[in-house]
């Protein structure tokens, strides 16, 4: 039996695992090695730049990386230089020593970065044309190496998320005298034959909040998308239109680098026209705020909005990484309050991240529509781990989760609306049609959180999300299988309440073992001792947690690791969390921390306390940092410099495993007769063709001279993942000498990343 441990959860504002540190294993290879084997280095203050000779030392590298990138525009990178450094000033000379010249490389896109972004961008970014002859992925090694580059990565080549039922592509056209019967999302009374309130309970907000328009002061959506069809019945009275432009003069009147912007912009044409030609874009802006008063009677979650049109995506629904990130770009510098983002499934950029997390924007993104869990497969953006994205799952008329959604019970936050949704198209100006989707469920959220914005202009990203998440119905699909458990209730969000929960002052620790830590306290009220909480937020640490700015030996409290938590009991029960702990041979403290969060986001005091964490009985333990004699490796198993982490072993040091392979990496003999509950404990960060490869965890007894070992499967790890802690049962193993392997088989396709593991402990308690 294998389990996760100490992974990070998803209550009220809790992080989810750290996007950036899940980076694509190509993407991280390329750019985290900062002083590679071979020596190669690059410096600004080194003279005789020898591209040539920099190619052939490379080669290698490279040749590894070139099929394990996702697809993109070859022969360009977009590159982001460290602060210190320009690819030009003000007088056309180029600080940095010519960079992209010594590549052979041309500019072809610099990233006007907005002042509201540019301090926490810190650094200047461009897409480059790469010389005849250099790949994508030959400059990405090279320019990793580079002492002036923070990173280059790919462009790569993204596409709409489509559902089994074709969404888009395959919406057949709709045209009832009526349609605001047939919204089932938006109030549902049993009227196609689903669960008669299974909506977001739009009317009952309405009666608090409809929304506002642009010339009322209502928050400005961008809906970064195929664009926005300004003309259509259903929401053209909703549109945003550029004060600073004059249309149709051929002149960037506002001096934002583009010109006759009046409803937007065209990153895919790069032109100020947004005009959809897709259908996909307009579908979502009418779910956001259609106005009811169109000829068929369409009303989105907000009956008024302010909507700005950003396409990046072509007819086809394709698009390119940098177009994506000069949307998001635009759309803040704008002044966008949300932007809706119903696109993306794959890997992780950096460049796309860092967009998102310097842009002060709140970012709704579709979970995507593969039916996959995105906590093993992360699908990008959704799954950027910011304080900023919220990443939606798509519901049915019965409050279950659609068969295509995407899930993750740690990355995906809440649910909404997503089959069978009528709205707007870009087909003419009375067109509508019914879509499925997490592209569909999106929207709705958009539109809740235009309502939340207009009733409360001054509410943080924090407050915002924390509403959206907290506020929702609890539904069964959902339960773990989301963040919150929840399916958006935008009446509930609307609440006004300024008591927070009380915060207990029993909070300790209450019972330590080796191997795991138990906390617990008295349940408090959603207002004060009143009613019952939201949802708890426990924190962990090996240094004392503190609310506010961490002194040297401290961390704050949003930064120490959260810890899965249950709903909370009634107010006045006794509540306890269980803290599973890595197995060590030496007793050490523990800290840990709690807030208690009511339905909209208020917060409790903070309460800390701490203890210690008894040894364990070890009867293994490997660090894998200093030389030992504990494993031998098989085949491409060996040790190499993770960041931040030093030595770990790793089935695939040259970038990917090879194809048929059948690879072990096993310990020396091992003595268990004195330990009982023998449990096997290592931290693992894994890349793997799903289903296909495999890294299988055995188990041998040691075989008698001459005999062979006979191995037994504990556990099978597949997929990917970011570094996490794992535990295998070896019990049955009590009072025996055994030996443990991790073995690589791998089918004759796909080659990937691999399994990067670190301290491999063996331990229990005293047999």
């Amino acid at each position: 039996m294998i389990s996760n441990i100490n992974r990070q959860s998803a209550v009220f504002a809790a992080k989810r695992p750290q996007a950036a540190a899940a980076a694509a294993p190509a993407q991280e290879a390329a750019a985290a090695s900062a002083a590679p084997a071979d020596g190669v280095q690059i410096s600004s203050a080194q003279g005789g730049f020898n591209l040539s000779a920099m190619m052939a030392e490379t080669a290698k590298e490279a040749a590894s990386l070139e099929g394990k990138l996702p697809e993109h525009v070859e022969n360009e990178v977009i590159v982001k230089l460290k602060p210190e450094f320009a690819f030009a000033a003000a007088d056309g000379t180029s600080p940095a020593g010519g960079f992209a010249e010594q590549y052979g490389a041309k500019v072809i896109q610099k990233f006007d970065i907005p002042e509201n972004m540019f301090k926490s961008f810190n650094g200047e970014m461009v897409r480059v044309k790469l010389p005849a002859g250099m790949s994508t992925a030959q400059a990405m090694v090279m320019m990793a190496k580079d002492d002036r580059v923070e990173y280059a990565v790919q462009n790569d080549v993204i596409k709409l998320n489509t559902d089994m039922s074709g969404e888009a592509q395959n919406g057949v056209a709709s045209k009832p005298e009526n349609l605001n019967g047939q919204l089932w999302g938006i109030n549902n009374e049993g009227q196609t034959g689903g669960k008669a309130d299974a909506d977001v309970d739009a009317p009952e907000a309405w009666t608090l909040q409809t929304g506002k328009t642009q010339s009322e002061g209502g928050p400005l959506i961008a809906i970064i998308d195929t664009g926005i069809n300004y003309n259509h019945e259903a929401i053209k009275g909703n549109i945003w239109t550029n004060p600073g432009e004059i249309p149709g003069d051929g002149i960037d009147n506002d001096n934002n680098g583009v010109v006759d912007d009046i409803h937007g912009f065209n990153a895919a044409a790069d032109s100020g026209d947004p005009l959809d030609d897709n259908d996909h874009g307009s579908h979502c802006a009418g779910s956001i705020a259609a106005d009811g008063n169109n000829s068929k009677g369409l009303y989105g979650v907000s009956q008024k909005g302010n909507l700005m049109g950003v396409k990046f995506l072509t007819a086809r629904g394709g698009g390119t990484l940098a177009d994506a990130i000069e949307s998001v770009l635009y759309a803040t510098k704008m002044g966008a309050r949300v932007t809706s983002n119903s696109w993306g499934g794959g890997g992780f950029n950096q460049a796309l991240y860092d967009a998102f997390k310097s842009s002060p924007a709140m970012h709704i993104i579709a979970a995507g529509n593969e039916s996959n869990n995105n906590d093993a497969r992360p699908a990008y953006p959704a799954t950027f781990d910011l304080p900023n994205v919220i990443s939606v799952a798509a519901t049915d008329h019965n409050d279950g989760i659609a068969r295509f959604s995407n899930y993750g019970a740690t990355t995906v936050d809440l649910g909404a609306p997503g089959v069978d949704i009528l709205s707007s198209t870009s087909g003419g100006e009375k067109e509508y049609k019914s879509f499925s989707g997490t592209s569909m469920a999106t929207p709705h959220v958009t539109g809740a959180a235009n309502l939340l914005l207009t009733q409360f202009p001054d509410m943080s990203n924090e407050e915002l999300k924390s509403r959206l998440m907290n506020t929702g119905d609890s539904v069964a699909s959902l339960q773990g299988k989301t963040v919150s458990g929840k399916r958006l209730n935008a009446n509930n969000a609307m609440e006004t309440d300024n008591t927070a929960p009380a915060a207990p002052n029993d909070f300790g620790v209450k019972k330590a073992t080796a191997g795991e830590v138990t906390v617990g306290f008295t349940a408090t009220g959603d207002d004060g001792w009143c009613g019952d909480a939201a949802s708890y937020i426990v924190k962990v640490s090996d240094r004392p947690i503190v609310e506010g700015e961490a002194a040297e030996g401290q961390i704050s409290f949003d930064a120490a690791q959260t810890v899965p938590t249950g709903a909370p009991g009634e107010t006045g029960t006794l509540e306890e969390v269980k803290i599973k702990t890595r197995l060590s041979g030496t007793e050490r403290p523990i800290y840990v921390a709690l807030k208690v969060a009511d339905n909209i986001g208020n917060l409790s005091e903070v309460r800390t306390a701490s203890g210690t964490v008894p040894a364990a009985k070890v009867a293994f333990e490997d660090t894998v940092d200093g030389d030992s004699n504990n494993f031998t490796a098989e085949g491409s198993w060996a040790k190499v410099e993770s960041p931040g982490r030093g030595k770990v072993w790793t089935d695939s040091p040259d970038g990917a495993y090879g194809q048929d392979s059948d690879i072990s990496l096993t310990s020396r003999p091992i003595s268990l007769k004195d330990i009982a509950g023998a449990t096997l404990a290592f931290d693992a960060k894994t890349d793997l063709e799903n289903r296909y490869d495999n890294v299988h965890v055995e188990v041998a007894e040691v075989p008698a001279e001459g005999a062979e070992a006979q191995w037994a499967s504990a556990a099978v790890l597949n997929g990917a993942s970011d570094w996490s802690n794992r535990e295998v049962d070896l019990s049955a193993y009590d009072g025996k000498d055994v030996q443990v392997r991790f073995r690589l088989k791998s089918d004759g396709s796909v080659n990937q990343d691999g399994i990067y593991l670190d301290n491999i402990v063996i331990a229990g308690g005293q047999g």
